[in-house]
């Protein structure tokens, strides 16, 4: 089964290669938490809010917050539209765009000036002439009073790279060539006037280096959080998955039908068809993240297709499941690795993007190099078969969770920030 001819061909192989796959369990890796020490830091926390704060950034924004509270003085300065004021704006920016009504709103001009007014007047309100130490602005929204510091998991540079034209990947977004262009060079101006930013990956940091220009020694890695993998459980608490070992999970956060081609979906549904031919007839593929199945002809054979569904849901597919396959040939992070991995669960992925600092090959899972159904479907009766990958499992899901928490990515960054105060 092949996917909408529409799609074939966006994303390409990115000229930013991943950056050398180092375990994010090896102690070299690792940040050292030492952000308790001294006196706490005065933060101001600006962020572009949705109408559920809790579900900004799919949750990523709203966590940190939290975190950054336990570790400093932080005063939340962000905006959040009013109703009356967004839907003007939507109403504004309105227009007929890839075979429907769509709107721009989010990356207008106008919005930018309200957004960067209401920050500076939150800032100005809470912080007054004393000022704050830094601020820690998600994504690169506006220029605040230095100093101040971005955090995210990409940048126009970086995804624009990823797809075959600017026009193409423009089309996708709904938005106009020339919009996607002021976009990426309003961002380059906010990262040069930052005091730092906080990437999500060592992958970004190269890319801001190399694509967008940006001083390296301002860029430092602060590595996400997972939500729907966490709890106090122990390694005597997850899925023992002896075997015989046949289910396969795709989870993936997917707006539109490019999405799931995006992650590798129609790569996954075709490789799945090999396995059940050639390996194993009784292998399974429970598929997340979507409200309609997205490639043509029905959900086939063997297919499990779940719609969307709450993290608690996720998380027990994450249980019952055998391994998770998403070979991603865009994806700025893929947090749902670690939160599988949290799990106990192997991970198939392949060996592009952020991939290989949350998948150590052999490790872990398996990384795969080519857009191969055969070499997919090879890697997935590998691991399965592999009892070694599964004790390691088992056995750095409580490290994995640790490590990807939100107190650890406040840490680092308050670490960063107090040895630059």
């Amino acid at each position: 089964m092949a996917a909408s001819s529409s799609w074939s061909g966006l994303f390409v192989d990115h000229p930013v290669g991943p950056a050398e796959g180092i375990d994010p369990l090896a102690s070299g890796y690792r940040a050292q938490a030492d952000a308790g020490a001294g006196a706490r830091l005065r933060i101001g926390y600006a962020a572009f809010w949705e109408p559920e704060p809790k579900r900004t950034w799919s949750g990523s924004t709203w966590h940190l917050r939290e975190a950054l509270r336990g570790m400093a003085d932080t005063v939340d300065v962000g905006v959040q539209f009013p109703g009356l004021t967004r839907t003007v704006l939507k109403g504004l920016h309105t227009r007929y765009r890839g075979g429907r009504l769509t709107t721009s709103w989010c990356y207008s001009g106008l919005t930018d000036a309200y957004v960067e007014r209401a920050l500076r007047r939150g800032i100005s309100e809470n912080f007054g002439d004393a000022g704050y130490d830094a601020a820690i602005m998600i994504d690169s929204i506006a220029t605040l009073p230095e100093p101040f510091y971005t955090y995210y998991d990409s940048s126009w540079d970086l995804l624009i790279a990823g797809t075959d034209s600017l026009e193409r990947y423009a089309a996708v977004r709904r938005i106009t060539p020339a919009n996607v262009a002021r976009r990426r060079d309003l961002q380059v101006a906010i990262y040069q006037q930052a005091t730092g930013i906080f990437a999500e990956s060592r992958w970004l940091a190269r890319s801001l280096a190399e694509q967008s220009g940006i001083d390296p020694a301002k860029i430092h890695v602060a590595p996400p959080a997972i939500v729907a993998g966490r709890g106090d459980d122990t390694a005597r608490s997850l899925p023992s998955r002896e075997g015989p070992r046949r289910k396969l999970l795709f989870v993936g956060r997917m707006y539109e039908p490019h999405d799931f081609y995006r992650k590798g979906g129609d790569l996954v549904v075709r490789a799945l068809n090999v396995l059940r031919r050639d390996y194993d007839p009784e292998i399974t593929l429970t598929v997340v993240g979507m409200e309609a199945w997205p490639l043509p002809g029905g959900v086939p054979d063997g297919v499990d297709f779940r719609g969307i569904l709450p993290p608690t849901e996720v998380k027990k597919l994450y249980d019952s499941s055998d391994l998770f396959v998403m070979p991603s040939r865009m994806e700025p992070f893929g947090l749902v690795f670690a939160e599988a991995l949290s799990r106990g669960l192997p991970c198939v992925a392949r060996n592009a993007c952020a991939m290989p600092e949350i998948i150590t090959d052999g490790v872990s899972g398996a990384l795969i190099n080519k857009d191969d159904e055969n070499e997919l479907a090879a890697a997935v009766a590998s691991v399965l078969a592999d009892d070694e990958i599964y004790k390691n499992c088992r056995e750095r899901a409580p490290r994995i969770a640790e490590y990807f928490s939100w107190e650890r990515t406040a840490s680092d960054m308050i670490t960063v920030i107090s040895r630059a105060s």
